[in-house]
């Protein structure tokens, strides 16, 4: 088993992440992790020795249990928040444009248990029109711009810590 690349600090935690937007019929899939309250991108950790693009669909398959395909590279984002547990974080994540290769997957809303390096995760997926992101509380809040564009950003930052 590989590790995830993450680094703990006293001052800030440093995350690796990549992150999949899947579109179907004018619908997002989201998704709710161990009921957070909030929905944010399918994805997870790359780990050591592993490309971003073999990350994505890994992290695809644990948590939804169905093959996918990489559609297109979007971009990268610099992220620095405050998570859940109060700490500072710095996380660099790579979004693709993906789809699964079982075509026939319908937007209907779905519950997993992924069993994540010994750890059981509750996933509710959710698909999201596109129409009514507004009404969900989406994390990190600027995936709103890169859902409703689609389009390719390159390299993006975002830092709520200077607020």
């Amino acid at each position: 088993m590989r590790e995830s690349i993450k680094v703990k600090t006293n001052d800030y935690n440093f995350k690796f992440r990549v992150s999949s937007l899947i579109i179907k019929n004018n619908k997002v899939l989201l998704v709710d992790m161990d009921d957070s309250g909030f929905l944010c991108l399918p994805g997870g950790h790359v780990e050591l020795g592993e490309t971003t693009e073999e990350a994505v669909k890994r992290e695809l398959l644990e948590e939804t249990r169905k093959e996918v395909r990489i559609e297109n590279y979007l971009g990268v984002v610099e992220n620095y928040f405050i998570n859940k547990y109060n700490k500072k974080m710095h996380e660099i994540s790579f979004y693709y444009l993906m789809n699964f290769i079982d075509d026939d997957f319908d937007e209907v809303d779905f519950t997993l248990i992924e069993n994540d390096k010994g750890h059981n995760i509750k996933l509710d997926f959710k698909w999201v029109d596109i129409n009514n992101l507004d009404n969900f509380d989406i994390r990190p809040s600027f995936l709103r711009k890169i859902i409703n564009n689609k389009l390719e950003f390159n390299h993006l930052i975002f830092n709520e810590l200077e607020k």
